[in-house]
């Protein structure tokens, strides 16, 4: 009782086939923020640390780059310098006392 299968057509490969190819995607975008940290409060520890007393050294990253200046207070949303600037709070990333 021997069954055989029936004939299968395998056309034949006559050309090249590239579809193994590495296709690579690149989008230009600004990296999201991570506000995991939350800026406000880390702001309030600096200026409620007992080694604030008038003006604290500290390292701002903000969407633009890095700036080290001296803090000594904040208005709004901008945090005031020690020699007349204004960084607004919404565009800080990080902040750091030194």
């Amino acid at each position: 009782m021997k069954k055989d299968l029936p004939k299968v057509y395998a056309n034949p490969i006559d050309k090249d086939i590239r579809n193994n190819d590495n296709i690579f995607y690149g989008k230009n975008e600004e990296p999201k923020l991570d506000r995991s940290v939350n800026i406000y409060e880390k702001i309030n520890q600096i200026f409620a640390s007992p080694h604030h007393v008038y003006k604290s050294n500290v390292l701002v990253k903000t969407k633009n780059g890095e700036l080290k200046t001296t803090i000594v207070g904040k208005s709004g949303n901008f945090l005031l310098t020690l020699n007349g600037e204004k960084i607004n709070m919404l565009d800080i990333v990080d902040i750091t006392r030194l």
